[in-house]
């Protein structure tokens, strides 16, 4: 389908009869109509695909920690805990349903994609931006589908540029993209913290090319509209002695890993695709005389996130690849354009891009089955190998099953695990009906909830068999000021094999 629809873009206008005006009117009937097709594809696809992917780490923690509304939390900005705490008060069934806003959100950023290409190129590039987008790991799935800060930031960061783009070099000034502009930014910086180097680099474009309106009225009201998302983090953070700000800082760790730079730049190749990058670094290469205003507008408000988050991967083991990502999604327009002008090697690049994308369904839907039924190691028995590690992906409907048989309802409302994940994987399968909540120090926004308060007695621990943390943690626990009094090892399994151990440990804290 999507060999197709480029196809189709590219090479639309070599197929229609008639006038040349004829052939204009009817390409852009055609181009409207097809645009509207993908996006129904795209809703469509995105809803059958999040019916077969469990909830990952992060959205069962989002889910968990936004039951009690705040201000901000201890992660990121509050937007995303914002929505699903509105959701929560509707009491669904279905946690699938917790995801349809954040589609919601993927697919108007492809949307803004398609409008700024389409400003900047033509339609042709728009609709290629959008499919682009679309087919990109990251964003298909953190930028359009998880629970996840990434499909808000992405939104308002591609709503908020192309706002800019026709206030800047349109030279527009109608209050309500000034208003809109200010909304988006708010947005933005309620999302992420990567949207604070966003804000200062579009304010740097701002003073570059349209100076004049830094004095306006409407650049006031869009400058306060926009810092009004700035005051619920940090009031929250005044209240809390800047924890975000701190922990967020403290990820630095200063330390040169080379393997770890090397699977980070490979991850980003993977995450937006190879073939993409190809594409926007091959555009950035070209002669500089060539490169227009516009393009030097994208390439501002996107490298100083590329380049900075590389640079902290560089000089921490404790970085994440997808940091960067949203600075590459803001390139994603001169790519298309490049797709569109390429002449000698533009069927092959298609090709492989088909292909690169059809590998990494493959992959993905290879990883789904076999973290239900393990069949890629099935040969290797009990022994199975370190690098087959599903844990991300585990059946914690089955773990909270088994719990529910096994303990009363006395131990089941005084449930703790060691870690934030833990606790919002089995909360989340327990569909709310009992918190669980965090002993130690990695609770990360659980400490700022009312769990706290809450006596613990009984202490869930989920470990896979080939872990190579098996040892005794009696003075871990000891060091959380709790006695273990009973542990009781309950084995969980992946198809028909073994795949690790359920300890239920009861505990009591020291007086």
């Amino acid at each position: 389908m999507l060999v197709s629809a480029l196809f189709g873009i590219l090479h639309l206008h070599l197929f229609l009869p008639g006038s040349l005006s004829k052939k204009m009117n009817v390409k852009v009937y055609n181009q409207t109509h097809l645009l509207i097709f993908l996006f129904i594809v795209f809703c469509l696809t995105k809803l059958t695909v999040m019916k077969y992917v469990p909830l990952i780490n992060d959205e069962a923690y989002t889910l968990t920690i936004s039951r009690y509304l705040s201000l901000s939390y201890f992660d990121h900005p509050p937007l995303t805990m914002w929505v699903s705490y509105i959701l929560h008060l509707f009491e669904f069934v279905s946690l699938n349903t917790f995801r349809i806003p954040f589609i919601a959100f993927g697919l108007l950023t492809s949307f803004f994609l398609y409008k700024i290409a389409s400003t900047i190129y033509s339609k042709q590039a728009g609709t290629v931006s959008a499919i682009l987008y679309f087919v990109s790991p990251f964003f298909f799935f953190s930028g359009g589908l998880f629970v996840l800060p990434d499909a808000s930031l992405n939104f308002s960061v591609a709503g908020a540029t192309f706002v800019a783009i026709k206030l800047i070099f349109n030279d527009e000034d109608n209050v309500y993209l000034w208003i809109s502009l200010g909304l988006l930014l708010s947005i933005a910086f309620l999302s992420k913290y990567q949207a604070y180097l966003f804000g200062i680099t579009l304010f740097i474009a701002f003073i570059i090319w349209r100076r004049g309106v830094l004095f306006t009225k409407n650049f006031y009201i869009s400058l306060l509209i926009s810092l009004l998302g700035l005051v619920p983090v940090l009031l929250w953070n005044m209240e809390n002695n800047f924890e975000s700000f701190n922990f967020h800082g403290n990820r630095s760790s200063f330390g040169f890993d080379l393997i770890h730079i090397i699977n980070s730049i490979f991850a980003q190749l993977f995450l937006l695709l190879p073939t993409t990058g190809f594409l926007i670094i091959t555009s950035l290469m070209k002669n500089k005389k060539f490169i227009t205003v516009n393009e030097k507008f994208l390439i501002l408000l996107s490298l100083p996130t590329i380049i900075i988050f590389n640079i902290l991967i560089l000089f921490s083991d404790n970085s994440f690849s997808h940091w960067s990502m949203v600075g590459w999604m803001l390139l994603i327009p001169v790519a298309s354009n490049r797709l569109i002008l390429i002449k000698s090697y533009k069927y092959h690049l298609i090709t492989l891009k088909v292909a690169s994308v059809f590998v990494i369904v493959v992959m993905i839907s290879s990883i789904l089955i076999h973290a239900k039924t393990g069949f890629i190691t099935r040969s290797f028995d009990q022994k199975l190998p370190r690098w087959d590690n599903t844990r991300e992906l585990l059946d914690w409907g089955h773990i909270a099953e088994v719990l529910t048989k096994t303990l009363q309802k006395k131990e089941l409302e005084s449930l703790a695990t060691l870690n934030w994940y833990d606790s919002g994987q089995l909360t989340a399968a327990f569909y709310f009906k009992y918190p669980v909540g965090v002993i130690g120090p990695n609770g990360n926004h659980f400490k700022h909830i009312d769990l706290t308060k809450k006596k613990f007695s009984t202490l869930i621990h989920v470990q896979l068999i080939h872990s190579n943390k098996h040892s005794d943690f009696s003075e871990k626990i000891l060091s959380y000021n709790y006695n273990i009094t009973r542990k009781v090892n309950i084995p969980f399994y992946r198809g028909m094999y073994q795949y690790g151990i359920i300890s239920v440990i009861s505990i009591e804290k020291i007086q």
